[in-house]
């Protein structure tokens, strides 16, 4: 089978969807299949083949238009954020006309945008699935741009639910973001749950390489990766840690990432005096080799779904504290194989650093409950065979099924 994975953000990977599509296409790989993707790297849409890419040359514009996003909006903030996804949205279009879609069995989207582009320019018969990383009509809510019940809410609930319904089989990670899914009122009825996996044999293997980071033998190691956001909940963690100096000093926390509140944590971070004590290590790409010389693993998301960071803390075999927020209940069970604290407490977090610290024996505990789960529940095989099931039982495309209508 030939499939193309599209979306409208980055690839190589830089965050959990990039993950996500750099594993299923992996995945896919190993089973025979041909995987291209279609994504932006630096700005420019490229086709990855393999392990190449292929730059995309944008041409003119044709006279084909399409109606992707509403145009009637309603609120400075949100049209703000619109205009920058509109843009987005007529450069994946421009990306779409330079591609074959023809060739492609399956086309599978990471979010409304692409999918609702392909709906339009793929072929009739081809099927289209969709995984959905996160409900764009909650998201709009979270970060305040809509209310519900008003205009705003309306017109990206509506859309978002049309591109759900044109779309033959959705995708989502957790049980916990189909319930947002209700919650929001749009249909679930095509939706299945298939949770994150990981190539768990590669994953080890780079565990073993050289980091070329010294870590200190006389201090443990408390890790956090992911964004630098404020959806992330790295300002909790650094709030906990000032508690934690307090207390005890033979400890050093790494915080792996970038983001937009990158800049922020760093000055809380000097204003809270935690000095050489954490330490920002920007965006790496040897985290399995961190990890492995991590004691604690630290996950404080305000919210989130179903993180590849987490997955792969667990495929590291570390002590776990996460939020009991989203997707993350889904994967820590409280004091089984992990620590789970409410979000958005920083005394909380600070009390099960501080236990796992005093007691290593529970640390060791855990941190062995969390590698024999995260073998078992994070198989790349188990989420490909999943994933390959939706697309062999996918019906002929509801496109081609309304135009014969």
């Amino acid at each position: 089978m030939k499939i193309l994975l599209t979306t409208i953000y980055a690839y190589p990977p830089r965050g959990g969807l990039g993950k996500y599509m750099h594993e299923l296409k992996l995945g896919l790989e190993q089973q025979g299949h041909t995987v291209h993707i279609l994504a932006r790297d630096h700005g420019e849409y490229c086709i990855t083949k393999g392990d190449r890419q292929y730059p995309l040359k944008r041409k003119r514009a044709g006279t084909r238009k399409i109606s992707v996003l509403p145009s009637n909006w309603i609120g400075n903030q949100a049209l703000k954020y619109l205009g920058n996804i509109r843009d987005e949205a007529t450069k994946f279009f421009d990306a779409v006309k330079m591609v074959d879609v023809s060739q492609y069995q399956i086309i599978h989207a990471q979010e409304i945008v692409s999918a609702s582009i392909l709906n339009h320019y793929k072929p009739r018969a081809t099927p289209l699935i969709l995984t959905v990383h996160g409900c764009v009509t909650a998201e709009y809510y979270y970060y305040g741009y809509i209310r519900p019940n008003s205009t705003g809410w309306d017109l990206v609930s509506t859309f978002e639910t049309k591109v759900i319904q044109q779309c033959d089989a959705t995708i989502v990670p957790s049980k916990w973001l189909l319930d947002v899914y209700k919650k929001c009122a749009i249909p679930t009825d095509n939706m299945k749950v298939i949770t994150n996996g990981i190539d768990v044999a590669a994953f080890q293997r780079q565990m073993s390489k050289k980091t070329g980071l010294k870590s200190p033998s006389d201090k443990s190691i408390i890790i956090c990766t992911g964004r630098l956001e404020k959806v992330k909940g790295q300002h909790v963690l650094l709030d906990a840690l000032a508690k934690l100096k307090k207390k005890r000093s033979d400890w050093v926390c790494w915080i792996v990432g970038r983001g937009e509140n990158e800049g922020a944590l760093k000055k809380k971070a000097k204003r809270l005096g935690l000095g050489d004590s954490v330490k920002f290590l920007g965006m790496r790409s040897d985290i399995p080799a961190l990890l492995k010389q991590a004691d604690i693993f630290v996950i404080p998301s305000l919210q989130d779904n179903y993180p590849y960071s987490l997955v792969e803390a667990f495929v590291a075999g570390k002590a776990i504290i996460g939020s009991q927020a989203g997707g993350i209940t889904e994967m820590v069970e409280h004091s089984k194989n992990g620590f789970l604290v409410p979000p958005d407490d920083s005394r909380a977090l600070y009390r099960q650093m501080r236990k796992l610290l005093e007691k290593p024996n529970m640390q060791k505990r855990l941190s062995e409950e969390a590698k024999a789960w995260g073998m078992t529940q994070f198989s790349l095989e188990k989420m490909t065979n999943e994933v390959l099931d939706i697309y062999n039982h996918a019906p002929v495309s509801k496109a081609a099924v309304r135009s014969e209508a």
